[in-house]
């Protein structure tokens, strides 16, 4: 019989499972574009042997060095005027450990990308923690960063705030406008040419960290004064990635080991920048974001813990033949262990509390339930307000119709791959 501890620990590796295949799509969920992302074959098979052969050069000597103040002022004045108007490539690897449920997890990200000037980045992020290989494709530009699935190729696209997934120009620019005076720590020689280690001071404000001990270390050319190597320690603050996670991973603070390697500079480059319209607000997808309860099916009838919210948008929910719901509009009170199974294939669920018949409200939901397949429409009574639009973890509420915001809701979180089985129909 399985003890308390090791059921924690079968749940925990649930999440994390969940938090792999939902943390890299869905870093905010929007009008989704087919414009799937391809890298040159020959191009990316040259950046690799570049990469590898760049990774793998030996200091051969490492020597005591001196410099002056200006002369350290001078290097970093001329690194934050120049780094980005050459075109690069690039490597990352980092490590996010957080902690759930006393249990700490580690979140293993790795990107290989170019940098075409004055802005444009384009990378494939991977995540692999052994029993999962997640891999897809990012772009940032001009102030926006945009991700692709994997699997359909399908864009979403946010507000670039400067997190881990940013082109390393906007992390670079963010360390030397916020950092002290550079440090000289040593002059490590290798075969072809020597590269001065310097150490950032004062870098206290990264990643959304405040008043933090961010410690970062910057390898460059002695002969061009370019960078090739940046690496990152430190706290780095998770609300910001932890809006595009299941809410079970509920950590606000972690720590971040990041190194960069740069590389093929001036090699031809171009980066397409793709169309996907923007549903965020503020920076937020619409709606509440409401704990993400266990996705669990059960018998008919059988009793579990109460939901989160009212009507239900995660949580304990009948399998077949009790549910879904037949999508489409009800004149009936459907119970949320029904509706929850629709929110767990992607559907949205759109609900009225009126005194009266709410004919004008039940009109609008009916058009919507004609224009999306996967749409509920239902009354509900108990509610707070008069109308409530659910998706799987998240609902709005308002006494009004606002039909641009319904809309909005709905676009956003229609058949999103945030729900767990949003690939059934």
């Amino acid at each position: 019989m399985k003890t308390l501890y090791e059921f924690k620990k079968i749940l925990i590796t649930a999440v994390i499972t969940t938090l792999i295949i939902v943390f890299v799509v869905n870093c905010t969920t929007e009008t989704e574009v087919d414009l799937p992302v391809e890298l040159n074959p020959l191009q990316d098979e040259s950046a690799d042997q570049e990469q590898s052969a760049f990774s793998k050069r030996e200091v051969l000597s490492v020597e005591e060095l001196t410099l002056s103040k200006q002369e350290l002022e001078s290097i970093k004045e001329h690194l934050g005027a120049t780094f980005a108007k050459d075109t690069f490539r690039y490597s990352m690897d980092a490590v996010i450990k957080t902690n759930v449920a006393g249990i700490e997890v580690r979140i293993p990200i790795s990107m290989l990308g170019e940098f075409e000037p004055a802005d444009k980045a384009k990378a494939i992020v991977s995540i692999n923690m052994g029993f999962v290989d997640t891999d897809t494709y990012s772009v940032s530009n001009d102030g926006k960063l945009y991700f692709a699935d994997s699997i359909d190729g399908k864009w979403t696209s946010s507000e670039d705030t400067g997190q881990i997934f940013s082109s390393p120009t906007v992390i670079l620019s963010t360390i030397l406008n916020d950092s002290g005076p550079l440090q000289a720590v040593s002059r490590e020689k290798l075969a072809e040419t020597s590269l001065l280690h310097l150490k950032l001071s004062g870098l206290e404000s990264l990643f959304g960290n405040i008043d933090q001990n961010i410690h970062a270390d910057l390898w460059i050319d002695q002969d061009k004064l370019r960078i090739h190597k940046l690496t990152l320690k430190g706290p780095i603050y998770m609300p910001d990635i932890k809006t595009y996670l299941p809410s079970q991973i509920d950590a606000r603070e972690a720590t971040l080991n990041a190194s960069y390697e740069f590389y093929g500079f001036d090699d031809a480059i171009s980066i397409e920048v793709p169309e996907a319209e923007n549903y965020l607000i503020n920076g937020r997808l619409p709606g509440t974001k409401v704990f993400e309860q266990v996705n669990l099916v059960i018998g008919f009838g059988e009793s579990h813990p109460e939901y989160k919210s009212t009507p239900a948008t995660s949580g304990w929910h009948y399998g077949q033949p009790d549910a879904p719901a037949p999508w489409g509009v009800h004149d009936e009170f459907i119970p949320d262990e029904v509706l929850i199974q629709n929110l767990v294939q992607g559907g949205i669920g759109l609900h009225y509390n009126c005194e009266n018949e709410c004919l004008d409200v039940i009109d609008v939901f009916a058009e919507f339930a004609e224009q999306y397949p996967k749409i509920v429409v239902s009354p509900y009574a108990g509610m707070d307000q008069k109308i409530a639009i659910t998706a799987w973890s998240y609902i709005d509420e308002m006494e009004e119709m606002d039909i641009g915001r319904i809309e909005l809701f709905i676009k956003a979180h229609h058949n999103s791959e945030r729900a767990p089985e949003h690939f059934k129909p």
